[in-house]
């Protein structure tokens, strides 16, 4: 398999992950850092090269430590996601729904949960999911 066919797969077994923890983010009843944990090695890949210590927390090989963000209790962190050069939108009238945009696009992706952070992490991984070229399932 060439390098190029190997990172085609690599992109999409990220689209397909941000995709499913799309909906995972939906379905869930409560913040987890189990899925903060997933949630940023899927958004940052390179994590997975990393020595876990515990659950969304990780070891540089110099010793330095890092760990996911809150993204599935805490809005700002979850705000994060949020894909360069893309934003998000809020209705009032719908407010369990975040939509976010692309640039040039008219086409969003959103989600819904009654927890403000995970309707937003679940539409910022939807947005990811089309950015590696799968669609999102809304």
């Amino acid at each position: 398999m060439s390098d190029q066919t190997l990172c085609a797969a690599g992109t999409s077994n990220l689209a397909r992950e941000c995709r499913d923890l799309a909906h995972l983010c939906e379905a869930t009843s409560a913040a987890s850092r189990e899925l903060d944990g997933r949630i940023a090695r899927t958004v940052f890949p390179g994590l997975v090269d990393l020595e876990e210590l515990e659950i969304a927390v990780w070891r540089y090989g110099d010793g330095s430590r890092v760990r996911a963000l809150r993204y599935s209790g805490e809005k700002a962190a979850a705000a994060t996601l949020v894909p360069p050069g893309h934003w998000m939108e809020r209705d009032a009238n719908l407010p369990d729904r975040i939509w976010i945009y692309g640039p040039g696009s008219d086409d969003a992706v959103s989600a819904r949960h009654v927890l403000e952070p995970l309707a937003i992490s679940a539409a910022c991984l939807r947005m990811h999911a089309r950015l590696k070229g799968m669609s999102p399932s809304r």
